[in-house]
C-alpha cells in the first residue's frame, strides 16, 4: 500500500508545523522509486532541517553543532521552599512559598513569568477537549504576593503584560520594577490556595475522601530557555511540560494518622513515624527483602505515625524538574531498596502505597526493585540517580521525579489475558523508566515528547524483553504500542520531530507518532548501530546533557559525534520525513546455489527485517537486514542467500515494525517448481 502526502511550501498545513519541505522532494516522482518526503532546508545534499531557532544558539555559543552544550551555555534556576497544609476529608490545599530565581541568562530580566497548571481546572480556562463538571474549580488563588521583600499586586490593571492574566489562565506575566541582571537573583514569597477536585484531575487530585496526590500544584517561574525565550504556551490539556531544574525544601502539614509519600528524601522520619516503623523504614533501605511498614488498619489504629495533633513531614530534593506528594490514612505502605550502582554498592528504596483492595500491587515493589536494576545496569545502563522511588495507587498512569501514580487494572481485560501482575508491573515499570527520560535530562516533553516517551517505550520494550521473553514482549508491544499502524489514518505519516506544541488537538498523533512510532526509530537506530556504538552513543548523549536541557538535534549530534558512521541519512528518515512502514516482495531468482530476494519499501521508512526462506527439505533459514540496507536505495534492496537447496517460499519478516501491508511479504514457489 502506498500513500502520497503531498505537503508543499506555502500551503495552509506548512506554516502549522512550522516546517520546509525540502524542493527536491516538490519534484519527486510519485512512482514507485522516488526518494522518501523529507523535511530539510533547500538543499539536496544537507542534513536535517534545523529551526531558526536552533541555528542561533550555535552562533551565541551555547549549544555546539558537534552536539555538546556550548561554551556559553546557561539555564535558569529556581530553589523553592513550601509549605503545604492539609485536612482531609477537606479538599482545600493551603500553601506558603518562597521562590529564590536565579537569572543565569546573558540579558537584564524585566519580567516574570509564572505557570499555574492548575488554572486548567477553572471554568474559563482553554482545554482542548472537553471535561466533566468534577474537574472544574476555581483553580488556584493568590492571597498575598511580595518581590524582594515588597508587596504588590498579583493583578496589576496597569501592567503592559496584563493581556496574559485572565480568568482560568495558566500563565501569569508581570512586569518588574527593576531588571534582574545577569547572575542576580529575585525573592518571591506567596500566600495560595486551592481546592482538589474530586475526580482523578488531571494526573492529581482526591483519590479516595482522605487519599490525596498533589501534582503541577505550585506557581514556579516558567521556562526560560536560550533557544525559546520565555515559554508562553498555556497548558491546555493536550499535550505534557517544560519545566526547569529546581531546588525544593517541601513541609508538608497534615493530622496525625495521615502518611504522607513524596519526591525526594524525608528529613525528619523520626519526628513523624513511631519508632517500631522507623526502624523497619531504616532497615529496609539496606535489604533487597520487601517488608510491610504498615498495614491499612495500622495507620488508622494509630499505630503508623507519632501522637502530635498535628505532623509536619519534611522533604528535601535537588535538582529536579517538579514536585508531587501522595497522602493517606487508609494505604498500605511496603518498602524494600535494591542495588542501582554495582560500582559503588550504592542502593535505593524502593516504596509501594495502595489500598488492601489493590491486590495486583501486592507485587508492585518486587517489580519496581527489578525495573531499577535492569534500567540502572543494562538499559538505559546509567544508575538510578535518585535515592528513592515510590509507587502510590492513584488514577493517572503517570511520572513525576522519585514518585509514580499509576491505576490498578484489576478488571482490565487486557491486563487478564496477560495474567497475574504482569500489566500493572508493566505499566509501573514504564513510569519509573521517565526517571532517566525527561527527568535525569531536562526534555521538552511539550514540544518534543518523543524524546521522552519514545526513549522511555524502548526501554520498555527491552525490559519486556528481559523479564517476559522475546515472543510475550513483541506481543505486548504491538498489541499496545503499534496496533493500529497500518491504518491509513490522517498525521500517522507526519515526521516525528514536528513540535507537539503546535498540533492542537492532535492527542492520537501524540499517542502514536510519540510512543510507538519513536521507540521504533530508536531500537532501529540500535540494530543499525549495534549495541556497543549504540550504548556508547546514549551514554555520551546523556552524560553531556545530565541536569541540561536538550534539543533533538543536541541528540543527533553527539551520536554523529562520538561514532565513527555518519547517521544523517538515518536521522533525516526516520525523524523528518513522511514515511510509514510497508515493505513488499519483488521478485524471487534463484540460480547456481544463490536464491536473490528483491524487497520493495513503498513505505519510505528504513526498517529492519528479516528473510525467511523455506525449502522443500522442510528446513528454512532467516536472514536479517539491519536499516543499512535501505541508506544506498530507500526504495529497493536486495538480499542474496547461497544455499544449494530448492525454495517452497520466502516471507518478509518485520516484526514489531508493522508492516502496512502483509499481503504482499509472501512469495510461494508454483506448482512447477519455477523459482522465478
Amino acid at each position: 500500500m502506498r500513500v502520497s502526502f503531498n505537503v508543499v511550501a506555502g500551503s495552509p498545513l506548512a506554516p502549522v508545523l512550522g516546517l520546509l519541505v525540502a524542493p527536491d522532494a516538490l519534484a519527486a516522482s510519485a512512482g514507485a522509486d522516488s526518494q522518501p518526503w523529507v523535511i530539510g532546508n533547500g538543499q539536496t545534499d544537507a542534513g536535517p532541517f534545523v529551526p531558526r531557532e536552533v541555528q542561533q544558539t550555535y552562533a551565541k555559543g551555547t549549544r555546539s553543532q558537534d552536539g555538546r552544550p556550548g561554551p556559553n551555555y546557561w539555564q535558569n534556576h529556581a530553589a523553592h521552599r513550601i509549605r503545604i497544609s492539609l485536612s482531609p476529608p477537606s479538599r482545600r490545599v493551603q500553601g506558603e512559598q518562597e521562590i529564590v530565581y536565579t537569572n543565569n541568562s546573558p540579558e537584564p530580566m524585566t519580567n516574570l513569568i509564572f505557570r499555574l497548571y492548575l488554572n486548567a481546572h477553572h471554568p474559563a480556562a482553554l482545554r482542548e477537549k472537553p471535561v466533566s463538571e468534577k474537574f472544574l474549580t476555581d483553580g488556584i488563588t493568590v492571597d498575598e504576593f511580595s518581590i524582594d521583600g515588597k508587596v504588590v499586586p498579583w493583578d496589576n490593571s496597569t501592567d503592559p503584560l496584563r493581556v496574559y492574566n485572565v480568568p482560568g489562565g495558566t500563565i501569569h506575566a508581570m512586569t518588574l520594577g527593576a531588571p534582574v541582571p545577569t547572575k542576580g537573583i529575585v525573592t518571591i514569597r506567596m500566600r495560595w490556595h486551592y481546592d482538589l477536585v474530586a475526580d482523578s484531575g488531571w494526573k492529581e487530585g482526591a483519590i479516595d475522601d482522605t487519599t490525596y496526590f498533589l501534582a503541577y500544584f505550585f506557581p514556579r517561574v516558567t521556562n526560560y530557555s536560550d533557544y525559546n525565550g520565555w515559554d508562553f504556551t498555556p497548558f491546555t490539556l493536550g499535550r505534557e511540560f517544560n519545566n526547569d531544574f529546581a531546588d525544593f525544601k517541601v513541609d508538608v502539614d497534615v493530622p496525625r494518622d495521615f502518611v504522607v509519600w513524596a519526591t525526594g528524601t524525608l528529613q525528619n522520619a523520626k519526628d513523624v513515624l513511631q519508632p517500631a516503623v522507623h526502624r523497619k523504614l531504616e532497615a529496609s533501605f539496606r535489604s533487597d527483602k520487601v517488608v510491610t511498614l504498615a498495614e491499612a488498619a495500622d495507620v488508622k489504629s494509630g499505630k503508623v505515625t507519632t501522637r502530635g495533633e498535628r505532623l509536619t513531614w519534611k522533604w528535601q530534593a535537588d535538582h529536579v524538574p517538579d514536585f508531587a506528594i501522595a497522602v493517606s490514612n487508609n494505604y498500605r505502605w511496603d518498602a524494600a531498596s535494591v542495588v542501582v550502582d554495582p560500582a559503588t554498592g550504592r542502593r535505593a528504596s524502593v516504596q509501594g502505597a495502595y489500598p488492601d483492595t489493590a491486590t495486583d500491587f501486592r507485587n508492585i515493589v518486587n517489580g519496581a526493585q527489578q525495573t531499577l536494576k535492569f534500567a540502572s545496569t543494562v538499559w538505559p545502563g546509567v544508575p538510578y540517580p535518585y535515592p528513592k522511588s515510590t509507587i502510590v495507587l492513584g488514577s493517572a498512569d503517570e511520572e513525576y521525579p522519585m514518585m509514580v501514580n499509576d491505576d490498578s487494572n484489576l478488571g482490565n481485560g487486557y491486563a487478564a489475558k496477560l495474567g497475574g501482575t504482569v500489566f500493572t508491573d508493566f505499566v509501573a515499570a514504564h513510569e519509573i523508566l521517565h526517571t532517566w527520560f525527561p527527568f535525569y535530562m531536562g526534555i521538552n516533553e511539550k514540544r518534543y515528547p518523543f524524546m521522552d516517551e519514545g526513549w522511555t517505550t524502548a526501554f520498555e520494550y527491552l525490559r519486556n524483553r528481559d523479564v517476559l521473553g522475546v515472543e510475550a514482549a513483541d506481543s505486548l508491544f504491538k498489541g499496545f504500542r503499534v496496533a493500529g499502524w497500518g491504518t491509513p489514518t490522517s498525521g500517522y505519516e507526519l515526521p516525528i520531530v514536528t513540535p507537539h506544541d503546535s498540533m492542537w488537538g492532535q492527542s492520537g498523533v501524540f499517542g502514536f507518532n510519540q510512543y510507538g512510532k519513536a521507540a521504533l526509530g530508536f531500537l532501529a537506530l540500535k540494530d543499525l548501530m549495534g549495541d556497543d556504538a549504540f550504548r556508547k552513543g546514549l551514554h555520551e548523549f546523556m552524560a553531556r546533557w545530565n541536569g541540561k536541557r536538550p534539543l533533538p538535534w543536541d541528540m543527533f549530534n553527539t551520536f554523529n559525534d562520538v561514532d565513527a558512521d555518519n547517521y544523517t541519512w538515518f536521522f533525516r528518515n526516520w525523524f523528518f520525513s513522511y514515511n510509514y512502514s510497508d515493505l513488499m516482495l519483488d521478485g524471487v531468482r534463484s540460480a547456481d546455489g544463490r536464491h536473490a530476494i528483491a524487497v520493495r519499501n513503498p513505505g519510505g521508512m528504513a526498517v529492519p527485517f528479516d528473510v525467511v526462506l523455506a525449502f522443500t527439505d522442510g528446513s528454512s533459514e532467516r536472514v536479517h537486514r539491519t536499516p543499512a540496507a535501505w541508506q544506498a536505495d530507500g526504495r529497493r534492496t536486495e538480499v542474496s542467500v547461497a544455499m544449494a537447496k530448492t525454495l517452497q517460499s520466502v516471507t518478509l519478516d518485520t516484526g514489531i515494525f508493522v508492516d502496512a501491508n502483509p499481503a504482499d511479504n509472501t512469495w510461494v514457489a508454483n506448482k512447477a517448481g519455477d523459482s522465478h
